[in-house]
């Protein structure tokens, strides 16, 4: 299983009792997301939205057959734990929600990620939609997604989880429509990036282009600059790098995410445009540029 689920995925709720599960999953049911089961310990047993609810992945599992994935409404310190029990149960597609996960917890999911196989999108993560596959998984797009996301051939792909729907606004205002969008979080380790979802778009037929958007600190658009040098990464794509305002601020400070800190000159804004340009990708300096830029790029 990648990261694009196919049409009617089955998936299950871990932690869907909780405050957050609760809101969202009547959210992801109205737009057609497939939750089959939930499980939350010690919940198992009860019935939410129609939904079954189990103690165990296992046991969930057990009674509604293998599925294609899960999404995480647990608490922080909780979803190492949660992500290591669904990989074991044999799920390989995981989204987790959660932010201010600790930073050693991210960094060994990612490690048991490469080892078996998985793909994890977050922590952090405002969700991943796909308007023509009727899949809506988080709280991507609140109750209403439709208003904003639109069917049609554009991906975006976002470490800040407003801005994927600021973005996907400002493209449909523009004639556009949207084949995936996804929020990959912000935190100081993230496991799916820019790269991992522009390689799998590479094979999506609804997809023509993809915009991202990234902003200071990490280094994860230096490793779609490679792809693209290396003609791995083939589709168009537009970029826009938050954060310019840092530029002449000491480094070492945390803005609004927790990945978004300068430690050297790669980290900052201007250099990550630099390299994208450098590397053939279209690059923004304007946010209200995107969508023209887009135009352009899929002529």
């Amino acid at each position: 299983m990648g990261l694009l689920l196919p049409k009617n995925a089955k998936l299950i709720a871990q932690g869907i009792t909780g405050s957050e599960g609760r809101v969202a999953l009547p959210w992801m049911q109205k737009y057609g997301t497939k939750i089959v089961a939930g499980v939350t310990p010690g919940k198992g047993g009860q019935e939410l939205s129609g939904v079954p609810v189990f103690d165990t992945v296992e046991k969930a599992v057990e009674k509604v057959g293998q599925v294609d994935g899960s999404v995480l409404f647990v608490p922080p310190m909780q979803v190492k734990k949660a992500v290591e029990e669904a990989i074991r149960a044999g799920i390989r597609f995981i989204l987790i929600g959660a932010e201010k996960v600790p930073v050693a917890d991210a960094s060994a999911m990612y490690e048991l990620a490469l080892k078996k196989g998985a793909n994890i999108i977050g922590p952090s993560s405002v969700g991943l939609i796909s308007p023509s596959r009727k899949i809506k998984i988080g709280s991507i797009g609140g109750p209403n997604p439709d208003q904003v996301y639109k069917e049609g051939e554009i991906a975006v792909i976002s470490k800040s989880g407003g801005m994927t729907s600021e973005i996907a606004l400002h493209l449909g205002q523009h004639g556009f429509g949207i084949s995936w969008a996804v929020g990959i979080g912000g935190e100081r380790i993230i496991c799916a990036d820019f790269a991992d979802f522009l390689l799998e778009l590479e094979k999506d037929f609804t997809t023509k282009a993809s915009v991202i958007f990234g902003e200071l600190g990490g280094t994860y658009e230096e490793r779609v600059a490679h792809l693209v040098r290396e003609k791995k990464i083939k589709k168009p794509v537009v970029a826009f790098i938050a954060g310019e305002f840092t530029e002449t601020l000491p480094s070492n400070i945390q803005f609004g995410h927790a990945g978004a800190i300068i430690e050297g000159r790669s980290s900052r804004p201007s250099a990550k445009r630099k390299i994208l340009a450098q590397s053939g990708i279209t690059v923004a300096d304007d946010f209200d540029e995107i969508a023209e830029l887009v135009k352009k790029v899929i002529v």
